[in-house]
């Protein structure tokens, strides 16, 4: 066992013995302790549904919910809650919902949080649909994961002789957080990076793509869950579930691209998007605040790059809709399902790559249009979100 696990795992054999404790005799020390050290097991088992979960480094978290600017009042959800490293950087008063399957994991979230609603079960089988303002978190990655019976689920596949249904977890949780969310509602989960172009991942590229306006896209750099025993590549995506009055519409039909750096040429495009798509936000993480060593690269003036990133979520836009805009990624791999994900091969990497040479990259993907219309609108989405549902009071 290597010095990082074996602090681990000692970290989290104290851990059981706090939670062991009778309720009276738990200190504040004790839920510090909790908060900072837990870690459940991802990573130290080799096999079962929490061995692939890794808890989510604190100041990722942070990034994910401050980039959200979750209002005050919200209904939220973290599906895999672990120890509730999210709830942490939630607005106090809202509606907090963790489901999480590890027992011990449910107790240390619900010791930490106790004004959480903490579920300990399989989130697959929880029954709230279409209700949820915000679904975010760190799914399980690559593990197996059942459920008994027959379910409305693509990304799961029935067998009659086990009267199971089966399939990956991310794939699955990414659907279950669709079928959660309420229209107009924000999905950010971390995933693993073989959402992409993989083929297995094609069905729930395609449920996104027929459910969800794309928000961003930021791939971390390996190192970000390497302090808990994996350098998995990983990204965040941050989506939003359209509402039921948003129609599929055509895009432009051709754009200007840069062609050997001088000139340009017309591009035939055939895309259909719903409306109200912004330009496809990408962005590529180089340092996530320490190196491979473990040692910190947090700079107190500038602090991280997600740092850096945060602004062009919080600056009302000023910054995504100034950044050039790129030959969509898809367009040279895979089918347009993929338009939420990008490539290194792609113009606006290398594009970006240049232009933001110390990190983070980030420039924008066609979707709609280059500026025809609403293509390039970044109040058009709030707009029918606004309609659906003065509709619904009004009905």
């Amino acid at each position: 066992m290597g010095r990082v696990k074996r602090s681990r795992w000692q970290a989290n054999v104290k851990s059981l013995e706090i939670i062991n404790k009778a309720r009276e005799n738990i200190t504040s020390e004790d839920i510090e302790f909790l908060k900072e050290n837990y870690t459940s097991q991802g990573g130290l088992l080799p096999k079962g549904f929490n061995g692939g979960s890794f808890f989510t480094p604190t100041h990722v978290a942070k990034f994910i919910v401050d980039a959200l600017q979750i209002p005050k009042g919200s209904r939220v959800l973290e599906p895999s809650c672990g120890s509730g490293v999210f709830f942490e950087h939630i607005p106090d008063d809202c509606k907090i919902t963790g489901l999480e399957l590890d027992t011990t994991s449910a107790k240390v979230a619900s010791m930490i949080y106790p004004d959480a609603e903490v579920i300990t079960g399989n989130a697959l089988e929880h029954k709230r649909r279409d209700y949820y303002d915000f679904v975010i978190g760190n799914p399980p990655f690559g593990e197996t994961i059942e459920v008994e019976g027959r379910t409305d689920f693509e990304t799961l596949k029935y067998t009659k002789k086990t009267n199971m249904s089966k399939g990956k977890s991310e794939f699955a949780f990414v659907e279950f957080a669709v079928k959660a969310a309420k229209p107009g509602g924000y999905i950010a989960f971390i995933l693993p990076m073989n959402f992409s172009f993989a083929e297995p991942a094609k069905k729930v590229r395609q449920v996104m793509y027929d459910t969800c306006w794309h928000v961003a896209t930021v791939k971390l750099p390996p190192t970000t869950f390497q302090y808990v025993g994996t350098g998995v590549a990983t990204q965040i995506l941050i989506l939003r579930k359209v509402t039921p009055n948003a129609q599929k519409i055509r895009a432009h039909p051709e754009f200007l691209r840069p062609y050997n750096f001088n000139g340009k040429r017309k591009i035939k495009y055939i895309a259909k998007f719903f409306e109200g798509q912004t330009p496809a936000y990408m962005a590529e993480v180089t340092d996530i605040g320490y190196g491979k060593d473990g040692k910190s690269t947090y700079d107190a003036k500038y602090g991280t790059q997600l740092d850096a990133l945060l602004d062009d979520f919080t600056d009302g836009n000023l910054v995504r809709s100034s950044l050039y805009p790129h030959v969509p990624s898809w367009m040279n791999r895979g089918s347009i399902n993929g338009y939420m994900f990008f490539n290194e091969d792609c113009e606006g990497y290398r594009d970006a790559k240049r232009s933001y040479a110390d990190g983070p990259y980030r420039w924008n993907e066609i979707t709609l249009g280059n500026g025809e219309g609403r293509s390039w609108d970044f109040t058009w989405q709030d707009e029918i979100v606004t309609e659906y549902y003065e509709k619904e009071v009004a009905s």
